[in-house]
């Protein structure tokens, strides 16, 4: 079984569960979820598929900004 998620379509301060919170991602304009990883580059994730499999799920995005790192910071 697949689903997309699209953050683009909800409000923002919007929450989603194991997710985050739903903010205008400041390369495009667009809504989107940060992810900030330790290892790796930091995005906002504007759309992502979810794929059910017989071990567990895989969750990829499917568009994506990469950000600097010094743009998610506070």
């Amino acid at each position: 079984m697949m689903s997309i998620e699209d953050f683009t379509l909800l409000p923002e301060g919007a929450v989603v569960i194991l997710e985050g919170t739903v903010v205008r991602c400041p390369r495009c304009g667009r809504n989107g979820v940060l992810t900030d990883p330790e290892e790796g580059t930091p995005c906002c994730i504007h759309a992502e598929e979810s794929t059910l499999l017989c071990d567990g799920m895989l969750t990829e995005p499917t568009d994506a900004c990469d950000l600097p790192r010094s743009s998610i910071r506070a």
